[in-house]
């Protein structure tokens, strides 16, 4: 990926993110840091009305309604946090990385260790510098923020043999090279891809005909497509479903009128469905006035598409617990560097799917699932 679509992809995530961290706000599945994939159209296999298992996609709709999906974590730790254990995060060098440290250092604070902070830049020539700089302190567990992963070089297999514990967020391809833990990474976009399938279904049935926006910059997106294919193909295999790239480039410009240019060729289109859902800022007016009337949902929904849902301008979004998702990267090496395996649900961030009635909450103050995380983490760390 070149320099400049890096800078692109990191700019777009910390508008997402910075919109709704005000007050502990979740907008985004976290930083999706991976190599970009080419997106092209495609339909999935389908095209016309046929059977339907809408009672399976409401069942499956029912888990993630009214409340945010489980808390991912539950037994207490073995043993205490040492208090000379170094938490070192690698922080790149933009909103994002500063707004992931804000979250992560009281996380280590209250699990007893010392958090250090390196700045990592962007390239992979600063990454690796910084990552040199963190053998030197021998740390008990290292947090990443999505870098790629071959931007590492040797670092990262350097690090584990000096005994350190390697928690990502948001990677793709993680596990190849050594990182011990990555939340929010191909697990949470598949679900995320299946949830919005079943939400298709269950509020569609038979007569669904969905187009899913994909981004060719962001590669957490493909995996959400399969996902989403996949699970309508199993929940209605005569419903159509295509694929839409939408450039990352044109948020918050001319993607609403992409979007509904391309709605308005395919009039049969019965809902629209947004890999990330900050693509939709700007769409009700844009779809408003194309005298349009589709169903929308998407992931991560900003403070802007919460007022819009609220509003009854936009219909649903899956929405994400960012600070339970960060909180849990540290949970997860204090388990690691004392042997203890974390949770299986831990790479899984609380996810809640939002319609108009249930934004009963400040939209402009972003998601919270678990407002009482603090005190749900220190209890387990502290029993």
């Amino acid at each position: 990926m070149d320099l400049r679509k890096r800078q692109t992809r990191r700019c777009l995530r910390a508008r997402q993110f910075f919109a709704a961290s005000a007050a502990i706000a979740v907008t985004t599945v976290l930083l999706a840091g991976c190599d970009s994939s080419t997106g092209s159209s495609a339909a999935a296999p389908g095209g016309g009305s046929g059977n339907a298992d809408v009672a399976a996609a409401k069942a499956a709709v029912a888990k993630y309604t009214g409340k945010p999906s489980p808390f991912p974590v539950t037994v207490p730790l073995k043993h205490a946090v040492p208090a000379d254990a170094k938490f070192v995060y690698l922080q790149a060098s933009d909103p994002i990385g500063a707004l992931l440290g804000s979250l992560l250092e009281p996380a280590v604070r209250a699990a007893g260790g010392q958090f250090v902070a390196i700045p990592a830049g962007q390239t992979a020539s600063s990454v690796q510098a910084a990552a040199s700089s963190a053998i030197a302190m021998k740390p008990a567990v290292v947090l990443l923020p999505a870098f790629i992963p071959s931007q590492f070089g040797g670092k990262l297999q350097t690090l584990r043999e000096g005994g350190a514990k390697i928690i990502g967020a948001g990677m793709i391809g993680a596990k190849q090279y050594g990182i011990d833990f990555c939340d929010g990474c191909e697990e949470m976009n598949a679900l995320d891809g299946r949830v919005m399938a079943d939400w298709v279904v269950a509020t569609k049935g038979a007569s669904a005909n969905a187009v899913f926006y994909t981004v060719p910059q962001l590669s957490f997106t493909p995996t959400m497509w399969t996902a989403f294919k996949d699970e309508m193909a199993k929940l209605c295999p005569g419903c159509p479903v295509r694929n839409v790239p939408i450039d990352v480039s044109t948020f918050g410009t001319t993607a609403p009128r992409t979007i509904v240019n391309d709605l308005q060729a395919h009039a049969g289109s019965t809902v629209a469905v947004f890999s990330t859902m900050d693509m939709a800022q700007g769409l009700p007016g844009a779809m408003s006035a194309a005298g349009l009337d589709v169903s929308t949902i998407g992931g991560a929904p900003t403070p802007e598409n919460l007022q819009d849902i609220k509003a009854g301008k936009l219909t649903a979004g899956v929405a994400i617990d960012l600070p339970t998702y960060a909180w849990t990267m540290v949970d997860a090496g204090a388990r690691l560097m004392q042997g203890q395996e974390p949770e299986a649900g831990e790479i899984y961030s609380p996810i809640q799917i939002l319609e108009r009635g249930d934004i009963t909450f400040d939209p402009s103050r972003g998601f919270s699932g678990y407002p009482d995380y603090v005190q749900r983490f220190t209890a387990l760390w502290h029993p």
